[in-house]
Parts: C-alpha cells; structure tokens; sequence
C-alpha cells in the first residue's frame, strides 16, 4: 500500500503537521515520529476530529484513518 498524507494539529499550540504515513503503521508510531519532531517532553495521544482517542496497538488502517484526514495530537488524558 502507498503511503499517504494526514494532517495532525497540536492541540496545544496549534500548530500544523503534515505528515506522510502508511496504512501499516501503528498509531504508536506515528505519534513517536510526532513526539521527536516537536521535541514534545509529555505523553500525547492522536484523536479524532470528534475527540475519539485512537487505540495506540491498532495500524493507521485499522483506525479508519484515510488520505486527507485530520487529527488531533493531545495530552494523554491519563497522564503518565
């Protein structure tokens, strides 16, 4: 499978990430890469537009995440 574009917006800052991923990925892995790049010091999880956390264990297609789509990168509502 090709790889594909998201977008992921800190929730925080706000700040924009356009980020190239594969449907074999995991959540996991996505947010480490986004993690290292924002040099994030906290835990984070990657959401839904609606705010439903995504399961880190399940590939970016099993998550139902699509070419195009946009998530949220936020605090890890259950800390650390």
């Amino acid at each position: 499978m090709a790889e594909f574009n998201i977008t992921v917006t800190h929730s925080t800052s706000g700040k924009e990430i356009v980020i190239a991923v594969e449907p074999a990925f995991t959540v996991s892995s996505v947010l480490e890469v986004l993690t290292e790049s924002l040099q994030l010091k906290d835990r984070f999880v990657l959401a839904t537009k609606e705010n439903k956390i995504l399961n880190p264990e399940l590939t970016i297609a099993d998550a139902g995440i699509k070419e195009g789509d946009s998530l949220l990168l936020i605090p890890d509502p259950t800390g650390g």
